[in-house]
């Protein structure tokens, strides 16, 4: 029986694009940021809410949505949501003030809430367990690819049609998947379960992970020790002990804890989460890298990391469909220690010459993730049927998104003392290089205080700080007013000079200062270029030592391989 026929194809199609949708739009606006600061009038701390809410509420809805939609029908609730998230997507795009927008990103944040989890559960039901591994296969590499792509579509329809269209952009695309949706998938008699919403356990997982979230979130503004910070993550703590106990003593518990005692269910849980930590460093630092300290465009940074989704689209589903057939232990542990190289040569990089080294962790992170995204949900849900479904692919998605939260809060948190360092060394450095060479001190201070200037990651970029040489203006004034001291000297002296004497003395007095001058200079542009060196070196340093912090979450991925079971389901 040919289980893949054109109508089905074309609903995965459709499906795989709602999927892509959903995370594009987690971190499309980011590189987008710049203009649409200038566009509204705002900080960057205000503007970064925009980010941050549709974050949030997103993970915190991802859970209580998907049950709803067992009990609705997940075919109605998906077109509704559809239609809410292009209302977002509009509101956010026409936004002429930030509080419009942070409406836009709410209401964006609901509808793809809704969107994701019914979405994956409409595209399993259209094959055969047996036959379900092509459809993760499909949703993990489009889902993973939305996130990998986000900064270079972002950039290129920033750059191209303006902020505005970054959001925009989806309603066109949301109106064509959902007039595929009301052709293809049918809302009468839909498949709907007799269950009670657990209402409880409903606001105790969205009160926990809007807690978790906000914190890991927030806690590079708020500082990590802060009571804000602190109050939240304790908070976060003791809701999520409430909702294990309740959900052990309810009879229709929004979550069934009996699936944390599947050895497989977990150890794809703990890996997912470290792969998209690792994935999340890389989309969030090294466009940054590439920015500030290379000296590429947005969107240059954003293409030159393109590479990764490239592999990771097909390096998914094939290693997908080695589930079944290659030991689970196997299939992850290659892909962790694939991650493991990729975050060596993260560390090592050198794009002095070239971007081949780029290029090389683009491919072997892609290769990386693909081989264990697709494969660990399709090892943790491919045996699994109805609720038990439902509540297992909305943990996963969870804990992803936690991943990439986990990794952009985080390494940018580490990235902000690193680049503290940096400053107080470069500040040193240059202060100790002013002061040993035999420039006048007057000059060695106006240095000293230009480099003082430059404290701000952006503006302590070795292309910031301009040489301050002294021109021929200043020389030629230099050359007068020691001319007028001399002659000066001299009348006190009772000695008048002649007018011709005079213009003798002040070329005299010139060329000696051009000398001075001259040899001043070139020791300043010696000491500048060590110093502007010595910046590229501390950035470099402070943006790729980042990565020696994901060897202790490589060597638990690779741990976790033995959790699961050696043998799989078929």
């Amino acid at each position: 029986m040919n289980i893949m026929t054109m109508k089905k194809k074309l609903i995965i199609l459709t499906l795989s694009v709602i999927g892509f949708l959903v995370i594009l739009d987690t971190n499309i606006m980011n590189i987008a940021i710049p203009e649409i600061q200038s566009g509204l009038h705002v900080s960057l701390t205000d503007l970064s809410w925009a980010i941050n809410i549709y974050t949030i509420l997103f993970a915190s809805f991802l859970i209580p949505f998907g049950r709803i939609g067992d009990i609705v029908g997940h075919v109605k609730l998906l077109n509704i949501a559809l239609i809410v998230f292009a209302i977002g997507s509009m509101i956010s795009g026409l936004a002429s003030s930030l509080n419009v927008l942070l409406i836009g990103r709410s209401v964006q944040s609901i509808g793809a809430a809704i969107m994701l989890p019914s979405g994956m559960i409409l595209g399993f039901r259209q094959v055969e367990k047996d036959r379900r591994n092509k459809i993760i296969a499909i949703f993990a590499a489009t889902q993973a690819l939305g996130a990998a792509l986000g900064p270079t579509i972002g950039g290129f329809i920033s750059q191209y049609f303006g902020w505005h269209w970054v959001f925009l952009i989806n309603i066109p695309l949301v109106a064509i998947v959902l007039t595929m949706n009301l052709l293809l998938l049918s809302m009468k008699n839909e498949e709907v379960k007799k269950i009670k919403i657990d209402l409880s356990g409903t606001i105790l997982i969205a009160g926990f992970l809007f807690l978790l979230t906000l914190s890991l979130v927030e806690g590079k503004n708020w500082g990590w020790i802060s009571f804000e910070t602190i109050g939240c993550l304790v908070s976060s703590l003791l809701l999520f002990m409430i909702f294990l106990y309740h959900e052990q003593h309810s009879s229709e518990p929004i979550i069934p804890l009996k699936l944390f005692k599947n050895r497989n269910y977990v150890g794809a849980n703990v890996v997912i989460l470290i792969t998209f930590i690792v994935m999340a460093s890389f989309i969030g630092i090294i466009p940054t890298f590439l920015t500030k300290v290379i000296g590429v465009s947005e969107l240059h940074a954003a293409l030159l990391i393109t590479p990764m989704s490239i592999t990771l689209l097909f390096s998914t589903p094939i290693a997908t469909k080695l589930v079944g057939k290659v030991n689970s232990r196997v299939l992850v542990g290659f892909g962790i220690i694939i991650l493991g190289i990729a975050v060596y040569f993260m560390g090592h990089l050198n794009l002095k010459n070239s971007y081949n080294q780029l290029y090389l962790v683009d491919i072997l992170l892609g290769l990386g993730i693909g081989s264990i995204a697709g494969p660990a949900m399709s090892i943790a849900v491919g045996s699994l049927e109805g609720t038990e479904l439902t509540a297992a692919q909305n943990v996963l998605n969870v804990v992803r998104n936690i991943g990439v939260i986990i990794g952009i809060a985080l390494f940018l948190s580490l990235l902000d003392g690193n680049i503290d360092s940096a400053k107080q060394n470069v500040h040193s450095y240059a202060t100790d290089r002013i002061e040993d060479s035999k420039l006048p001190k007057t000059v060695q201070n106006k240095m000293i205080n230009r480099v003082k200037e430059n404290d701000s990651t952006s503006q302590i970029n070795s292309q910031s700080i301009k040489l301050p040489q002294i021109g021929t203006d200043q020389t030629v004034k230099l050359a007068k007013t020691q001319t007028k001291i001399i002659i000066g000297t001299k009348s006190d002296a009772g000695i008048i000079l002649p007018t011709k004497i005079k213009q003798q003395l002040y070329q005299k007095v010139l060329i000696a200062t051009q000398n001075k001058v001259k040899t001043i200079n070139h020791e300043l542009k010696g000491i500048f270029k060590d110093v502007k060196q010595h910046i590229h070196n501390q950035l470099t340093d402070a943006f790729l030592k980042l990565y020696k912090w994901e060897l202790p979450f490589i060597v638990c991925g690779f741990l976790t391989i033995f959790i699961f079971k050696e043998k799989q389901y078929k």
